[in-house]
């Protein structure tokens, strides 16, 4: 959607742009959530796999933590939660164009009634 202008005096086509926003931030905050929820399965994993080699838990705790695959995935997950606000903010802009083109024009329709 970046790059896009909508027809801001067609109120159908703002609700299109608000559909196609609105999705792709569902999609984009599914990503995030569901790496979110790895997030103890790989820090586990990778404790396990430190453990079998002889660490005490609490060493491979803090050795898992620190490991370049934990911290991969963190800033993976920081970045698709980043993704999922920003188009979080793109769906809300969406929703403020079609309502204020909604409300200017039932403003104009209540001024022509007044006109009249």
């Amino acid at each position: 959607m970046k790059d896009f202008t909508p027809e801001h005096d067609n109120l159908d086509h703002l609700r299109e742009v608000w559909r196609v926003t609105a999705r792709e931030h569902v999609r984009l905050e599914d990503a995030a959530s569901r790496l979110e929820e790895g997030r103890s399965i790989v820090l586990a994993e990778e404790i396990l796999k430190i453990v079998e080699q002889g660490v005490s838990k609490a060493q491979a705790e803090l050795m898992a933590r620190t490991g370049e695959r934990f911290r991969h995935y963190i800033r993976t997950m920081h970045d698709a939660r980043r993704a999922a606000n920003d188009a979080k903010i793109e769906r809300e802009n969406a929703d403020r164009l079609y309502w204020s083109r909604n409300n200017a024009e039932a403003q104009m329709r209540a001024e022509m009634r007044m006109t009249r």
